[in-house]
C-alpha cells in the first residue's frame, strides 16, 4: 500500500539507523577508552569479578612493598649488628691481651678504657638505629640467646565427638624409639619435648572435654567432623608476654566438610616449662588457663556459624574465652583478688568502694581479658536467672547465648533475647557498676580466691583449669603494684617485641619481624671490664656469649630477609597474572573492535543512504496525481 500519512520504509530506516549509531557509540567509547566495560550495563556480572580482581592486584602490589620495606628494616639492623660484631671483635681481642700476665694493671686500665668506649658505642647504636622512627632494638625487645631455640610440633587428629586423638606426625625432635613408646613422645631430655608431649596428649583432649561439657549446645552441634591441630612449643616473643596463640586456616569453599579447618596452637617455651605441665612450676596454672583459653577460641568458631574474627567483638570473643580459662591466673584481675581476700564473705560489701574505682578505669572493649571476662560472665549469670554466682550457673547462661549465636542471630539479639538487656547495657554496667554488677563482680571475685575463676571447672576457686588441682581459700593479702613484674597482665605480645608486615592482599596475612634488644645490658656485658686478669677472663667468656647472641639474632635476619625476598617473587607472580585475568574481562581487543567498528561505518552510511531513498517515497507518489 501506498501512504503518505505513514512513511512505514522511513520509519524502519531510521530506527535500524538509530540501532546501528548506538553500537558504533559503544565501539567507539571502547576504543578510545581501551576497556571493554566501561559501565556496569557494558556487562554486570564481569564488572564486579573484575573489581574484586582489582581488589587482589592493588592489594598485592602494596604487599610487596610492603615486603620491600621490611628487607629495608632488616637490612638497617642487619648492618647496625655488623658494627656491633666488629666492636665485639674488639673488645674481644683487648681481653685476650688483657688477660696475659706481661701487663700491669696500669696497662689494663688503658685496654679497659677502650673497651668501655666500645661499650657505649654498642648502647648508642642500640638506641640510635631506627627505620621510619621506630626503634629496632628497642629497650623492651626479645631478649637475644647465646643458643637457637628448639622447635617442637605435633599434628593431631582430634576427634569432637568422641574425644579421641590421633598423633598423625610429629617434628623431627621425636625419636622412634620415643614414638613407639607414646605415640608422641619427644626426648624426654628435653623441657620443651616434654613439655609438648604433655600438651598435646593429656592437656588439650582433657580441656575439649571440659568445655564440651560446660557448654551442651556447642557439644550438641558438633557432628561426626574431625580437627587437624597442630601444636607447637617454641620461643614466640620472650618471657613475660604473649603466652601462646591459635590460627586458623578453611578449607576451601564448597568442601564437603561443613565447618573443617585446620587448627595451630603456639605455646612460648620461654613462659613455659615441663615443671609448668607438672603441676609444679610458677606457671602451672598460667599453662592450663592459656591452653582452655585458645581451644576456646577453636571449638567456638568450629561451631558457630558466624566468622568470629568479624562478627565479634573483641571483648566477647576474649571474655568468653576467659570463661574456659579463668579469668584471674594471668593476673588480669590481680586488684579484685586483693580486695576480695579482705572480704568475710560474698555479701560483706565493705569493699564496694573500691570495687567499683577499680571496674570505673576501664571497659571490656579496651580490656577485653579482664573487663571483657567480667562482663562475659555477667552476661552469662543474667541469662541463666542470676541466682548463685557459681561455675555451673555462669556456663548454662553462657551457653544459652551460644545456642543462640549457634542459630545464626546476632551477638546484640542474642545477649537481649537471654538477659534482657543490650549489649552495651551490659558492658556499660561493668564499668560504671550499674544494675547489680557490682554485686556480682564482688561475688565472683570472692567466690574465685585461690582459684582460676573458670566455668569448665566444678567450682570457681579450682585453680588448675584442667587438672583440677589446688584452689581454696585465698591465703595472705598481697598488695597490687603495677610495676611489680609479677602483677603484669600476661597474654599479650608487648607493643615493641614484634613488628607485623602485612604482606598479603587479605587480613592475617603477616610476617613478624622480631625486634631485639642490643644494649650491653642485654648483652650481658653491663659488668664487662679487664682491670685485672680474673676480669679479664670474665670478660673473654662474656663477650664470647655475646658474640653469639648477635650472631643468632644477625641469622634470623639474614633468614627472614631471604624469606621475604620470596615472599616479594610470590607477590609480584600472583598480581601479574591475576592483572592478565582481569585484562581479558576488563581490557577491550581493539582489532575485534575496529573490526566491528568499520562495519558499523558501513552500515551507518548505507543506512542513511536508505533513509534518504525512503524519505523519496511520498514524491514518488505525487507522480501518480500528476
Amino acid at each position: 500500500m501506498l501512504s503518505v500519512q505513514t512513511n512505514i520504509l522511513a520509519m524502519n530506516a531510521n530506527r535500524q539507523l538509530g540501532m546501528i549509531t548506538k553500537k558504533n557509540a559503544k565501539t567507539s567509547e571502547k576504543l578510545s577508552s581501551g576497556y571493554r566495560i566501561n559501565r556496569a550495563a557494558d556487562d554486570a556480572a564481569g564488572l564486579s569479578i573484575s573489581e574484586k580482581m582489582r581488589r587482589q592486584i592493588r592489594g598485592l602490589t602494596q604487599a610487596a612493598a610492603n615486603a620491600q620495606d621490611g628487607i629495608s628494616l632488616v637490612q638497617i639492623g642487619e648492618g647496625a649488628l655488623n658494627e656491633v660484631h666488629d666492636m665485639l671483635q674488639r673488645a674481644n681481642e683487648l681481653a685476650v691481651k688483657a688477660a696475659t700476665g706481661t701487663l700491669q694493671d696500669a696497662d689494663r686500665a688503658m685496654i679497659d678504657a677502650e673497651i668501655q668506649q666500645l661499650k657505649g658505642e654498642i648502647d648508642k647504636t642500640a638506641q640510635n638505629t631506627t627505620f621510619n622512627e621506630i626503634n629496632i632494638f628497642p629497650e623492651d625487645g626479645l631478649q637475644p640467646e647465646a643458643g637457637f631455640s628448639e622447635v617442637y610440633e605435633f599434628d593431631l587428629t582430634y576427634n569432637l565427638a568422641d574425644g579421641s586423638v590421633t598423633i598423625n606426625g610429629m617434628s623431627d625432635n621425636v625419636s622412634g624409639a620415643d614414638a613407639a613408646m607414646s605415640r608422641a613422645a619427644v626426648n624426654p631430655t628435653s623441657s620443651g619435648g616434654a613439655l609438648a608431649t604433655k600438651i598435646a596428649t593429656e592437656f588439650i583432649p582433657k580441656a575439649a572435654e571440659q568445655i564440651l561439657d560446660a557448654f551442651p549446645s556447642l557439644k550438641n552441634e558438633i557432628g561426626s567432623e574431625t580437627l587437624n591441630i597442630k601444636i607447637t612449643v617454641k620461643s614466640i616473643d620472650g618471657k613475660g608476654s604473649m603466652l601462646a596463640r591459635a590460627g586458623y586456616s578453611y578449607y576451601p569453599s564448597g568442601s564437603p566438610t561443613k565447618r573443617g579447618f585446620n587448627l595451630e596452637i603456639q605455646f612460648d617455651s620461654k613462659d613455659f616449662g615441663m615443671a609448668d605441665a607438672e603441676g609444679t612450676g610458677s606457671m602451672a596454672e598460667a599453662l592450663q588457663s592459656t591452653i582452655a583459653h585458645e581451644l576456646m577460641h577453636s571449638v567456638m568458631q568450629y561451631v558457630l556459624p558466624i566468622p568470629m574474627k568479624k562478627s565479634l567483638p573483641e571483648w566477647f570473643k576474649e571474655g568468653v574465652a576467659q570463661l574456659s580459662g579463668g579469668g584471674f591466673p594471668t593476673n588480669w584481675n590481680n586488684t579484685l583478688i586483693a580486695y576480695a581476700k579482705q572480704l568475710t564473705d560474698e555479701n560483706d560489701a565493705s569493699q564496694d568502694a573500691n570495687i567499683k574505682n577499680y571496674l570505673k578505669k576501664y571497659t571490656p572493649v579496651n580490656r577485653p581479658y579482664g573487663h571483657g571476662y567480667l562482663a562475659a560472665a555477667y552476661a552469662g549469670w543474667l541469662a541463666n536467672g542470676k541466682g548463685a554466682v557459681t561455675s555451673a550457673n555462669i556456663a548454662a547462661g553462657m551457653d544459652k547465648i551460644m545456642e543462640e549465636l549457634i542459630k545464626g542471630k546476632s551477638l546484640g539479639t542474642a545477649i537481649q533475647n537471654c538477659t534482657g538487656l543490650s549489649e552495651a547495657t551490659i558492658r556499660s554496667h561493668i564499668t560504671n557498676s550499674g544494675g547489680d554488677a557490682l554485686e556480682f563482680v564482688r561475688k565472683l571475685s570472692y567466690n574465685s580466691l585461690g582459684g582460676a575463676g573458670s566455668v569448665i571447672t566444678s567450682s570457681l576457686d579450682v585453680a588448675g583449669v584442667i587438672d583440677g588441682s589446688g584452689g581454696g581459700g585465698g591465703g595472705p593479702v598481697n598488695p597490687v603494684d603495677p610495676s611489680d613484674p609479677s602483677n603484669k597482665p600476661m597474654g599479650v605480645a608487648g607493643g615493641g617485641r614484634l613488628l607485623e608486615l602485612q604482606v598479603g592482599a587479605e587480613p592475617g596475612q603477616h610476617i613478624a619481624v622480631p625486634l631485639y634488644q642490643m644494649s650491653t645490658d642485654a648483652l650481658g656485658l653491663s659488668a664487662t671490664n679487664v682491670k685485672t686478669t680474673d676480669d679479664a677472663d670474665l670478660a673473654i667468656d662474656e663477650i664470647k656469649a655475646a658474640i653469639h647472641m648477635v650472631s643468632n639474632v644477625r641469622s634470623e635476619y639474614g633468614a627472614i630477609q631471604n624469606r621475604l625476598e620470596h615472599t616479594i617473587n610470590n607477590l609480584k607472580n600472583i598480581a601479574e597474572n591475576t592483572a592478565a585475568a582481569e585484562s581479558r574481562i576488563r581490557d577491550a581487543d581493539i582489532a575485534e573492535e575496529m573490526v566491528d567498528y568499520s562495519n558499523n561505518q558501513i552500515l551507518m552510511q548505507a543506512g542513511a543512504s536508505m533513509l534518504s531513498q525512503a524519505n523519496q517515497q511520498s514524491e514518488r507518489i505525487l507522480t501518480l496525481l500528476g
